[in-house]
Formats: C-alpha cells, sequence, structure tokens
C-alpha cells in the first residue's frame, strides 16, 4: 500500500469521527500531526485533549480501517475521486475557511479553482419566472466570458444556473448535501449525470449517504468557500440562498444580489442583502469587471455579450412586444432615446433607485437592451 492511499483511508476515518462540517478537523490535524497519529496515541490520551464529545469518543473506539477499505471500493467501482486535506488538488480556497471538510468526493473532473475565475450563482427552490431566466441568463454569459460556475442541486434556481451553462458548453460544479450515489431529486438525475461527464460533481459525504436536513446548511460553506463571490438570484425572508450569502460573508466572499421590485415577497431577503451592503446585479459586466483585474487572460468582456447559439455562431436578435414587461421596466423602456445609454441617463424616468436597477435588470434579462462595458447598455 502507498503511503498516499493509506493517509487517505485514516482521512475518511476521521472523518467518520467528526463527522462532516466539523470545526474540529484542523485543531485535530494540527495537534495530533495526522490523521494516523490521531487514531494510534489511543482513546485515552485523545480524552485528555477535551476535543470530542461523548458520541465522537465513542466512533472514535469504532475505528476500523476496512470502513475505509469499503469506501474506496465502492467509489472505485462507480468512478468517484477522492481527495483529502493534504492533497495537492484541495483548493487552498476550501483549507482557508472555517471547518474545511476533510475529505471530498467528486466525479468528472475537477477544475483548478484557485487559478481561475470561480463563482458561485445560486437561486431558491421556489424561484419566478423572471427568477428562472435571469439565473439561466446570467449563468450563461459569465460562462460565456470565461467563468467557472458553483452551484447546488435544488429544482428552480439552481437548475436554471446549471442548464444557462451547460448551453454554452460550460463546465459546472454541482456541490451535492448528500452522497454522489444517492438519488436525492430524481428528477435532476439526467441532470446530474451530465454534470458528472462535462463538469464535476462533488460532496462532502461518502457515496451512498442519505440527505439530511442539516446537510444543506453545511454544503452551502463549500458553494461559497470554492467561489471568489456569490450571486444570489433571489431570496425571500426565510430563503436557504440566504444561508449561503451568510457563509460568503464569513468568508470574505462577495456576495452580490439581483435587485428586485421591494413589494414582492421574493425579494425581501435580497433587498435586506443590499441593504447591509451587498453589490447590486444589474448586468454580468458587474460580476466580471470585479474580477477581470486578477484574471485578465481568462475573462474576456467581448466575448460575454456577443450573441451565440453556444458554437460560436451569431444569432439574430428580434425585438419582442412590451407587453410581458413589469410596469417599471415599461416606463424606462418607452422613456429611452437613444442607442447608447447609462443608468443617469433614465432618472428622469421619477422611479426610486431600486426601482430602476430592478427594471434595468429584467430588461437586460428578457432581451430588450444589452449591458456593455463601462456600465452602459445599448438598445437590442
Amino acid at each position: 500500500m502507498n503511503d498516499s492511499n493509506k493517509e487517505l483511508r485514516y482521512y475518511l476515518c476521521l472523518q467518520r469521527v467528526l463527522g462532516a462540517g466539523s470545526d474540529k478537523s484542523t485543531v485535530i490535524l494540527e495537534s495530533f500531526g495526522g490523521p494516523e497519529h490521531f487514531f494510534h496515541v489511543g482513546i485515552e490520551k485523545v480524552g485528555q485533549t477535551g476535543l470530542l464529545s461523548v458520541k465522537e469518543s465513542e466512533r472514535y473506539r469504532q475505528f476500523d480501517l476496512e470502513y475505509a477499505d469499503k469506501i474506496l471500493q465502492i467509489c472505485e467501482k462507480n468512478g468517484i475521486k477522492v481527495m483529502t486535506y493534504s492533497d495537492k488538488l484541495y483548493p487552498d480556497r476550501l483549507r482557508n475557511i472555517p471547518a474545511p471538510p476533510l475529505v471530498l468526493f467528486y466525479k468528472g473532473e475537477f477544475p483548478d479553482v484557485d487559478n481561475e475565475p470561480t463563482f458561485c450563482l445560486v437561486g431558491p427552490r421556489k424561484i419566478s419566472p423572471f427568477g428562472a431566466r435571469s439565473a439561466y441568463a446570467l449563468a450563461k454569459r459569465l460562462t460565456q466570458a470565461g467563468m467557472t460556475l458553483v452551484t447546488g442541486e435544488a429544482i428552480g434556481g439552481d437548475t436554471a444556473v446549471l442548464n444557462g451553462t451547460l448551453s454554452f458548453g460550460g463546465k459546472p460544479i454541482m456541490v451535492l448535501p448528500c452522497g454522489i450515489l444517492c438519488d436525492y431529486l430524481p428528477v435532476s438525475r439526467a441532470l446530474r449525470e451530465k454534470v458528472s461527464v462535462v463538469g464535476s460533481l462533488l460532496s462532502e459525504y461518502p457515496p451512498y449517504e442519505n440527505l439530511k436536513r442539516y446537510h444543506f446548511e453545511q454544503r452551502n460553506r463549500l458553494l461559497s468557500g470554492l467561489a471568489l463571490g456569490v450571486g444570489i438570484v433571489e431570496a425571500d425572508e426565510v430563503s436557504g440562498t440566504l444561508i449561503t450569502a451568510r457563509h460568503a460573508s464569513d468568508q470574505g466572499r462577495d456576495v452580490f444580489v439581483i435587485p428586485g421590485n421591494p413589494t414582492l415577497p421574493q425579494y425581501k431577503g435580497s433587498n435586506a442583502l443590499l441593504r447591509d451592503g451587498a453589490k447590486p446585479i444589474t448586468s454580468a459586466t458587474d460580476i466580471l469587471e470585479e474580477y477581470i483585474g486578477n484574471f485578465p487572460d481568462k475573462i474576456d468582456l467581448v466575448r460575454a455579450y456577443q450573441k451565440t447559439d453556444g458554437s460560436g455562431k451569431k444569432q439574430k436578435i428580434q425585438k419582442k412586444s412590451d407587453k410581458s414587461l413589469s410596469n417599471e421596466a415599461k416606463i424606462v423602456y418607452n422613456y429611452l432615446d437613444k442607442q447608447k445609454f447609462t443608468v443617469d441617463d433614465c432618472i428622469g424616468t421619477g422611479l426610486s433607485g431600486s426601482q430602476l436597477l430592478s427594471a434595468l435588470t429584467e430588461l437586460e434579462f428578457e432581451g430588450f437592451i444589452t449591458a456593455l462595458p463601462g456600465g452602459f447598455y445599448s438598445i437590442s
């Protein structure tokens, strides 16, 4: 047995003792110099540190490398790879968050997220039609520009993000709240399979571990931890996406939010984040300009706004009737009297700042206007 595989087995056993999402993982690694020594010193010395709870101590006593061997056999049989906290592939972005995972399971090709413009985009399960279109369009545009997107698996916002990313040949990272072989959300089975081929499925749970309610919050810290920043498409007052935003703030990540009508419930949480200092998303440019300075060779603003079908061929743009628009969006659209304009050119509409940003976002995602670099827009 090579040393790396031997260490992997001990890491699997240590994660079994502590459970996923434990804030003791790095303390134990530093105190004992690695997972193997942690098990070799015995329960008496480990108990003297006071690090383990009663349940964790009981799992420590049940230490058995055969458990790790069974997990590795399942992984090998199903094409699942494993990385640990000490592996070179393990992202530094995750190493530096509170409670970093000791072990990660993945299927597909896991990218070098530390050296990629990686961004997390999430939305709620119960998403509005406009929110779903926004998530799809924003994900597609960020992908066109060269960003790698991270999201979850929830039906609704996350699905729209994944479909938008895949529509342009992107390679998304889907982070699961259960084991990779757990058939959570059977309706998403085909989407999971596609992501595992072109992108990567990622989980900190053993392959067959079933979903538990508290897994979502544990998972959400990985969504934000992998990324430079987090974009919130929609969030009501109790949305799970707010948990991801909170993790992002705790981890020192940027938080971006699509502004919405303050009278609509699906924007109560979103607008609260904006009041607390989150950055508004009026177009993909707001995100791209934040990171292009660090990734000038990987983010392409011009490519982001090319109208293509995913193969690089330009598509014709057809102007729509404004009947589908909200009243605020109609006001702005009918007010515009020049091809190229800025937000300041729309002040005469009489709308409040939040209403104006929401209207411009709607017009951009519905294809009535196109966001351009430098804070400009163009009528499509």
